[in-house]
C-alpha cells in the first residue's frame, strides 16, 4: 500500500514539531551530503537538522516534499549521536520517541511524558490496524466523484494533517473497533433509557419536541406490541433517551445511574431503534432511515478531548441554530448550508452538571440524497493517497472535471478551486464580518458536495457548539435570539474570535488544500497562496466588519496565532477543560505575508497559552 501507518504517523508527527517547537536547519541535499558524506535517496528535495541537545543527538529529516504552509514529506530519517560523525537509519517511531524525550529531558518524571508516549504509540497501532484492514479487504471505495456521504466519512484513515496522535481513541478496548468506528465500517444500535419526565432537560425548534424524536427513534422498526408498550411507558410519565453503546456501559456503572434505576426513575430499555453508523467524528452517527443524526457522549479521548456534550453547551445548539435562520445566512449565500443542531435531549440531576445522558439531533440532509454526485469533507478530499496511484480525491475530481469539461489540467484546477472558494471559504468570511459569527470552519467541520463532473457545488458547515459570537456584536445577536443572553460561552472577545477563526478556517482547513494542490502536481503552492491574496482583497474591498480585520491580519501580519496540538499534548490539556476551551496556541509564520521577513518558530520553553 503506498500510505503505511509508520510514514503517516512521522509525517504528522514530525510536521508538529517542526512547526511548534524548532524548525530545524533546512539544507540542499548536496549540502548535507558534502558535509557529512551521506547522500539522499532519489525524490528527496532538501533535508532538515533537528539537534536534540538534552538527548545527545542530531536528526536529519530527509524531505521529499516541502510545503509552504507546513505539511512536508518525510521520506526517512537519520540520527548522529554526540560525538560520533556516523549516520544510522531509525525506524520512525524510534524518531518520534527521540523527539519526545527531547521536549521532556528537563522534566523526565513528568506523568504528561507517559502519556504523551502512550496516545503516540496507540495512534501509530490504531493506524496501521485501519490500514491493514483496508488492504485485507482491497477496497478502496467508490471513485471519488462517486462517493456518498456515509462512506466518505468512513474512508479517513490517517486523521487529523495537524495532530501528532492523529488517530489516539483512548477508552476504545481492540474489540470495540470493529463495532464503533467509522474506520472498520462499525454499525450498531443505540441503548435507550426511559427517564421519569421530571428529570428530562430538552429544547425543540421543530415542530415535534426532543422527546418525540427520542420516542420516533426508539420505535423504528418494532412490532404493534413493542410500540404500544413504549407509548404506554411514555403515558405514565417517561421520556426516551438515547444513548451510545459505549456511553451506557459506562452509566451503568456511575452510581447516580444506578440509584435512578434502582429507584425505577430511569429504566434501561436496552438496544432500540435502527442501526448506526459513525461518521468521522466517532460519537455523531448517522442512519440511512432518519432525517436526524444524534451526537452523544462517549468515554473516549479522541485527539486532545474526552468527547461530551456539556450540559452548559446544549443550548448553543439550539440557540444558534434560531440565530443563523434569524440571520439567515443560506439565503444570504447560494451554496452554502448550516446543519442545523435544532434539539436536544438531557437530564437534569442535582450536584451533577454532566449527566452522560446529554444528546443533540442534527438534520441529516444526505439521506438517500441525490443532489450531488459526491459529497467530501475537506479532511477526506486531502488525506494523502492510499494506494499506488499516488493521487488524492482531491485530485481525482480535478482530473475529472479536467475530462469532462475538456480543459487543460492546470484551467481544471484553477476553476475547481475558485468554485470551491465560492461555496466554503467566502460564506465563512462573510458571515463573520456581517453578523459577527465565527464558525469553526476546520477540515472536518467542513463538507462539500460535487455536481457529476467534479465541481464544488454546495458547502455544509456542521458543529453548531463549535461557533463563537463576537462580543462586539452582542447587543445586536440578543436582540435577534434574546436566549443567547443566558449561554455562558458563546460571546468571547474579538481578538479570540478572530484568532481562532483565522486558525481553523486557514491554517486547518484552507492550507490543508493549498498543500494538496501543491503536492499533486495541479498549482504550485506560491501560485495559489498568491490567488487566495487577490481573492481575500477581493472579499475586503466589500467589508466593513470583524471580517475587514482578520483579512487585514491575514494579509499583514507576519506571523499568525496557530493552535500548538503537539504543545497541547505535551502538557496533556483537555481542551473541553481548559479556560475558555482554548488549546495552546504559538505564532507561525504567514504563509500569506507579502514580502515579510520569514518568522522563527518560537523556542518551546517561550510558547505560552492564549
Amino acid at each position: 500500500m503506498h500510505l503505511t501507518a509508520a510514514a503517516a504517523s512521522l509525517q504528522t508527527f514530525c510536521n508538529c514539531y517542526l512547526r511548534e517547537v524548532d524548525e530545524g536547519h533546512w539544507q540542499a541535499p548536496a549540502h548535507f551530503a558534502a558535509r557529512f558524506g551521506l547522500a539522499a535517496g532519489p525524490g528527496v528535495r532538501d533535508v532538515v537538522e533537528l539537534s536534540l541537545p538534552q538527548v545527545g543527538t542530531t536528526l536529519a529529516l530527509f524531505i521529499r516534499y516541502r510545503s509552504l504552509v507546513g505539511r512536508h514529506t518525510i521520506a526517512e530519517v537519520h540520527e548522529r549521536p554526540a560525538g560520533s560523525s556516523a549516520w544510522q537509519k531509525l525506524d520512525a517511531l524510534t524518531a518520534q520517541l527521540r523527539l519526545i524525550d527531547e521536549i521532556y529531558a528537563k522534566h523526565p518524571g513528568s506523568p504528561q511524558r507517559l502519556e504523551l508516549l502512550s496516545r503516540v504509540v496507540e495512534s501509530h497501532q490504531v493506524m496501521e490496524r485501519y490500514l491493514a484492514h483496508r488492504r485485507a479487504r482491497k477496497d478502496l471505495g467508490n471513485p471519488a466523484h462517486e462517493t456518498p456521504f456515509i462512506e466518505s466519512e468512513q474512508a479517513v484513515v490517517t486523521g487529523h494533517w495537524l495532530h501528532p496522535t492523529p488517530k489516539s481513541r483512548q477508552g476504545m478496548h481492540a474489540w470495540q473497533h470493529p463495532v464503533y468506528t467509522p474506520e472498520l465500517n462499525g454499525r450498531f444500535r443505540l441503548q435507550l433509557f426511559a427517564a421519569r419526565r421530571e428529570l428530562v432537560i430538552q429544547e425543540s425548534l421543530l415542530d415535534m419536541s426532543a422527546e418525540a424524536l427520542g420516542f420516533e427513534i426508539a420505535c423504528h422498526g418494532l412490532n404493534e406490541t413493542g410500540r404500544r408498550r413504549l407509548a404506554d411507558l411514555a403515558a405514565s410519565g417517561y421520556a426516551l433517551l438515547p444513548v451510545h453503546p459505549l456511553q451506557a456501559h459506562w452509566l451503568h456503572h456511575q452510581p447516580h445511574v444506578r440509584e435512578l434505576l434502582a429507584a425505577e426513575s430511569l429504566i434501561a430499555l436496552g438496544e432500540l431503534g435502527p442501526c448506526f453508523t459513525p461518521t468521522s467524528s466517532v460519537r455523531t452517527v448517522y442512519s440511512e432511515d432518519l432525517d436526524w443524526m444524534l451526537k452523544l457522549s462517549i468515554p473516549v479521548k479522541l485527539t486532545n478531548s474526552l468527547r461530551l456534550n456539556l450540559k452548559s453547551e446544549l443550548g448553543d445548539s439550539v440557540w444558534i441554530t434560531q440565530l443563523l435562520r434569524e440571520c439567515r445566512v443560506e439565503d444570504e449565500f447560494p451554496g452554502f448550508f448550516v446543519l442545523e443542531d435544532p434539539a436536544y435531549l438531557g437530564l437534569d440531576l442535582p450536584g451533577i452538571e454532566e449527566t452522560g445522558f446529554e444528546a443533540i439531533f442534527r438534520a441529516n440532509p444526505f439521506r438517500g440524497s441525490r443532489r450531488h454526485q459526491a459529497v467530501h469533507s475537506i479532511a477526506a478530499l486531502t488525506e494523502d493517497p492510499l494506494d499506488d496511484t499516488g493521487h488524492s480525491r482531491l485530485f481525482d475530481l480535478v482530473r475529472l472535471l479536467s475530462k469532462r469539461q475538456g480543459l487543460s489540467l492546470a484551467h481544471a484546477a484553477r476553476r475547481w478551486f475558485d468554485a470551491y472558494w465560492t461555496v466554503a471559504i467566502a460564506p465563512v468570511l462573510g458571515v463573520f464580518d456581517r453578523h459577527g459569527i465565527a464558525l469553526e470552519a476546520h477540515q472536518q467541520n467542513v463538507v462539500i458536495g460535487f455536481a457529476d463532473d467534479g465541481t464544488p457545488e454546495a458547502s455544509y458547515y456542521r458543529d453548531i457548539q463549535g461557533i463563537a459570537l463576537a462580543e462586539s456584536h452582542r447587543e445586536t445577536l440578543v436582540n435577534l435570539v434574546s436566549e443567547l443572553e443566558d449561554l455562558p460561552k458563546v460571546f468571547e472577545p474579538d481578538d479570540i474570535v478572530r484568532n481562532g477563526l483565522g486558525y481553523y478556517l486557514f491554517f486547518n482547513h484552507l492550507f490543508a488544500i493549498v498543500h494538496r494542490f501543491g503536492a499533486d502536481g495541479l498549482m504550485d503552492e506560491q501560485v495559489l497562496l498568491s490567488h487566495i491574496e487577490a481573492k481575500l482583497d477581493a472579499l475586503r474591498s466589500a467589508m466593513d466588519g470583524p471580517g475587514a480585520a482578520l483579512i487585514d491580519t491575514l494579509l499583514q501580519s507576519d506571523s499568525l496565532p496557530c493552535k500548538a496540538n503537539l504543545l497541547t499534548r505535551i502538557e496533556d490539556r483537555d481542551e473541553l477543560e481548559a479556560e475558555c476551551e482554548l488549546a495552546i496556541y504559538a505564532p507561525i509564520a504567514n504563509p500569506l505575508a507579502r514580502g515579510l521577513g520569514e518568522v522563527k518558530t518560537p523556542a518551546f520553553e517561550m510558547v505560552g497559552a492564549v
